[in-house]
Formats: C-alpha cells, structure tokens, sequence
C-alpha cells in the first residue's frame, strides 16, 4: 500500500537532473484520473519542450520491487519522438530508463511497464519515497 504521493508535471526546454517536484503538483481529481482506467487523462502541454509528469511514491518498506504502470497517450506518434518511463537512482543522480515506445501512432493510447528488482536502497530515499517520470519530446 502506497501511504503517500506527490505528482507533478510540467514543460522543460531541458530534462531536470533530479527529482525536484515539477511546476505544477497534481489537483485532486488529476489524481483520480491517473488511478482510474477511464480513458481521462492529464494533460501538459509542451511545444517544442519536453512534456514531463513525474510520480513519487512513499512505501512502508524498502525492499519492494514496485511496478509501475502508465497508460498514456500522446497526441505526438512515438514513432516520431520516443516516449520514456524512467526510475531516479538516488545514488548515481541520475534517471534509468525502464521502459520505452517508439512504435504508437498519435493519439493512441499505449502502456510503459517498469519493475527495478536489484540494488532496491539506491531507489528508495531515507524516507522510502521513490520516484518516477514520464517524457516526451514535442518537435
């Protein structure tokens, strides 16, 4: 069980090196629409930027190896412009891609699956808060 949560999303000319909250924390019902398999979805716009939402979750422990599951769907083709999930390595500082699509035409709704098994402490903060983003680049 998930105790806590903070999403975010924004527009960047660049991609954030860290885990920083976006410009603009999710609303009350964005929540409800990123949880439910409703076809509703939250928006950001981007032009020629990079869309971003990031998710970050708090656990109860540090030694889950917790899937993370985003339907998305773009109104650019990844065909085009490749769309990321990626996990925040607290000790590297860096991001890690777990999933990918290239292959999804605009407007189409796909799904990007993550699960990181190993070295779960360099994942988790001391708080047990992980985190996660999703990108793509608008041209």
């Amino acid at each position: 069980m998930i105790p806590d949560e903070t999403y975010s999303r924004g527009n960047y000319n660049s991609l954030p090196v860290d885990d920083t909250d976006l410009e603009n924390l999710f609303r009350g019902q964005e929540y409800t629409d990123v949880h439910t398999e409703n076809d509703v979805y939250v928006s950001q716009s981007a032009f020629t930027e990079y869309g971003i939402y990031e998710f970050k979750d708090q656990h109860t422990s540090v030694i889950e190896a917790p899937t993370v599951i985003a339907k998305v769907r773009s109104t650019i083709a990844t065909t085009s412009v490749t769309a990321y999930l990626q996990i925040y390595n607290r000790d590297t500082t860096t991001w890690e891609t777990l999933d990918s699509d290239s292959t999804t035409a605009a407007d189409t709704k796909f799904t990007l699956t993550g699960t990181q098994h190993h070295n779960l402490d360099k994942y988790y903060d001391i708080n047990k808060w992980i985190s996660y983003r999703l990108y793509q680049l608008d041209t």
